[in-house]
């Protein structure tokens, strides 16, 4: 059955080291052992794969409690990783056996491998390497030749394998087959031949196979991007969050010399636990791109010119002012990359200085007024919840981190999943039912699941005779010629809908650039009613974000119609609170969503573009429709990290600083604020995007301008109720979700 979301675990009484603590049943010993400081190495085991006691060099010694008050013991050394703590277990960790055994393990680990750590890419950071300073025997009894096998050679795009090194721990095959779910990996051979390979010596092509090197507690299994790049005590370790999608995966950025070389997984169990995907690990090198833009620069015909960052802003307010104090004439597109505290000021500078609400940061097909927030629920909510409905999304690619939730959920706790998509996915692996229908017939196909599940409703709300009526054409016969799915499953689907206590609908790309999306949207939002599941905890309506940040837009007024925390901007008393916190009068009409402003552009009608953090061209679903925009604008503004292709359209370029050059705070799909840290200064005079926006507003209102990214959350706590919790003295290391 499913997981409880909030269930309380019975607690047992146990004693460590005679220590004695009380622990959830079931924990096993090896984590209980961290609650009292006893240190007990490992190299199979890890926290989040199911132990299997292979490497043996967690031995206790272990006994429990009789009804008498004396302990009997077990006569021989357990794995303390496959040991689940039940009452009355008394646990030694530092006995004169267990040294003995542990010291024994370790030499025999020892015969084969080679002693390379000079020239290994984990010597510093080796696990086999601490263990045997720490537990192991002082010297060498063995004087044979080791064996010697092929040296480090590439297993795939991102990964080195060097087999001599192999301990057969079997974490990286256990990943591939437990987490990942693509199972590439396996044991090959037998004896002192077996190795971790694919089955046919192919390339490992997982989308997660980063993660192999970071679990590996050996060097077997090495970065190629990161390989002989930098040692662990010339780097510098900072707190980060991933830029790649919404999913906001906690990472370590490392860096040498003001350039990231390495990221890494940060563990935060609430969101990635400790995984990353490929892209998150080793494609965020924009920072660091030939392209990267390092100075203002100002277009003199088809050339670039470099000026200073005070004639960018006064070139920059002299356009403006030529519009004479025209609004509408201006406008403002966002990217998903910026931060929080970049976001509120960009929209604050766009309505309180520019005076305009043309500021938008959509830019799929659909750019409607959504239900907001667009997102109800949150990653251990895929594991409560009964039934999963993923649609129109391809999970492992447009939420990676969502992927391997739900594979554990429906793995681990039976959660039962439905996938929705055009062509084979990963995700159908383990989905109970698949939906694979004709592209483009999302809307069909959600009329005809409606259809049938007013038929198997136990009860039926109000609007239920109404829709009865509307889709009564809409028969199982009906979408299986308009969508390709037959009806038989059509109706497997509708009556797993119907009868789940608690559904979760997971919505993607093919929604937001469905060409009827609307009605799309419609539609899902009905059948979450339907099933009620808008009220339930562990279930809702999910219009998945793609951004890294575009969850932080919405919340943040990035739109034409809303105002931070959604506020209309109609709405005459939100608009007042504002008015009065910054100190200016604000547009009382709504703007233009993106393809209002660009059309606007090729009307003349918006002479002034300011685009922050955004490749317009390379994000937009036409981008034919945005080449042509930039090309009839009179004024391009580009704040960006590096030469984009819209970039190359712009008269006045401004170089912003990626994520791991200044500190602020990400929003992710679940509505989790978290921070990130500058990991290394900022390159050539490149700014953090708030600080722009800041000064700028210095320059036209003539007011003190936030001098931190910490001042600029304190202003959005005060103003955004929701935001209240969300100050850089409370976020901590899981952050916090917005209206919980």
């Amino acid at each position: 059955m499913p997981k409880p979301k909030y269930a309380q675990p019975k607690l047992v009484n146990i004693e460590i080291n005679g220590i004695p603590l009380q622990v959830p049943e079931g924990e096993p010993l090896v984590e209980a052992a961290k609650r009292v400081g006893a240190d007990i190495p490992i190299f199979c085991y890890h926290k989040y794969m199911q132990p299997v006691g292979m490497c043996r060099m967690c031995l206790v010694e272990i006994g429990y409690k009789q009804p008498d008050g004396s302990v009997r013991k077990m006569p021989k050394p357990q794995t303390s990783c496959t040991l689940p703590c039940t009452e009355g277990l008394v646990a030694w960790t530092e006995t004169e056996q267990i040294i003995k055994d542990r010291r024994a393990i370790l030499e025999f680990l020892l015969i084969n491998h080679p002693l390379d750590c000079p020239i290994c890419d984990r010597g510093g950071e080796c696990p086999l390497q601490n263990n045997t300073q720490f537990y192991g025997p002082s010297t060498s009894r063995y004087i044979e030749v080791k064996r010697h096998l092929p040296k480090a050679f590439p297993l795939s795009k991102y990964v080195m394998l060097d087999l001599e090194r192999c301990i057969q721990c079997g974490r990286c095959v256990r990943f591939t087959e437990e987490v990942s779910g693509d199972s590439q990996l396996a044991f090959l051979f037998r004896g002192a031949q077996t190795q971790p390979h694919t089955f046919q010596l192919t390339e490992f092509t997982s989308h997660f196979s980063g993660n192999v090197i970071e679990i590996c507690p050996v060097g077997a299994l090495t970065s190629r991007t990161y390989r002989f790049r930098a040692r662990p005590w010339d780097i510098t370790t900072q707190k980060s969050i991933c830029t790649m999608c919404s999913n906001g995966c906690n990472l370590y950025v490392d860096s040498r010399a003001g350039r990231v070389v390495r990221i890494n997984a940060r563990e935060n169990p609430l969101v990635n636990e400790t995984w990353t995907c490929d892209k998150g690990k080793f494609e965020q090198t924009y920072m660091h791109a030939s392209d990267r833009l390092l100075q203002p620069m100002v277009r003199r015909g088809k050339e670039w010119e470099p000026i200073r960052w005070s004639d960018a802003y006064d070139l920059l307010l002299e356009r403006w002012s030529a519009l004479s104090g025209n609004g509408r004439a201006v406008a403002g597109l966002a990217g998903h990359r910026l931060s929080n505290e970049s976001l509120y000021l960009f929209q604050k500078l766009l309505r309180g200085a520019f005076q305009t609400n043309h500021i938008d940061h959509r830019f799929t097909r659909y750019q409607g007024a959504l239900c907001v927030p667009t997102t109800q629920n949150e990653y251990r909510d895929l594991e409560a919840a009964a039934l999963v409905f993923v649609f129109g999304m391809d999970l492992i690619d447009e939420q990676p981190m969502v992927f391997l939730r739900l594979r554990k959920a429906c793995r681990r706790y039976e959660v039962q999943s439905i996938v929705a998509y055009p062509v084979p996915n990963a995700a159908e692996e383990f989905a109970t039912l698949c939906l694979r229908y004709r592209p483009g017939s999302e809307d069909a196909l959600l009329k005809g699941l409606l259809h049938v599940v007013l038929e198997q409703l136990p009860t039926l709300p109000a609007e239920a005779e109404s829709l009865k009526a509307q889709l009564a054409d809409c028969t199982p016969a009906w979408t299986a010629e308009q969508t390709g799915v037959p009806a038989e499953t059509l109706m497997a689907a509708a009556q797993q809908i119907a009868q789940s206590p608690s559904m979760v609908i997971l919505a993607g790309e093919k929604v937001w650039n469905h060409p009827r999306a609307h009605e799309v949207v419609e539609w899902l939002q009905v059948l979450n009613r339907l099933t009620g599941n808008d009220t339930r905890e562990e279930g809702g309506l999910n219009l998945m974000p793609t951004g890294a940040n575009q969850q932080g837009a919405w919340e943040l007024g990035v739109v034409p119609h809303l105002l931070p925390g959604y506020a209309l901007v109609e709405d005459a008393a939100a608009r007042a609170r504002f008015e009065q916190a910054w100190g200016v009068s604000l547009p009382a009409t709504a703007g233009l969503s993106t393809d209002g402003i660009l059309q606007a552009c090729l009307q003349g009608e918006v002479q002034l573009l300011y685009i922050a953090g955004a490749d317009l061209i390379g994000a937009h679903y036409e981008p034919a429709l945005a080449e042509r925009a930039l090309r009839a604008c009179a004024f391009v503004v580009v704040q960006d990290v590096q030469m984009t292709e819209t970039a190359r359209y712009a008269d006045l370029l401004l170089p912003a600083c990626p994520f791991t050059e200044y500190e602020g705070t990400f929003t992710n799909w679940e509505r989790r604020v978290q921070r990130f840290w500058q990991a290394h200064p900022p390159q050539g005079e490149a700014k953090p995007d708030w600080q722009v926006f800041a000064e700028l507003w210095l320059r036209i209102r003539r007011q003190v301008p936030p001098f931190s990214a910490r001042e600029v959350m304190e202003e959005i706590a005060r103003l955004v109720p929701a935001f209240a919790p969300a100050d850089y003295a409370r976020l901590g290391e899981e952050g916090v979700r917005l209206g919980v």
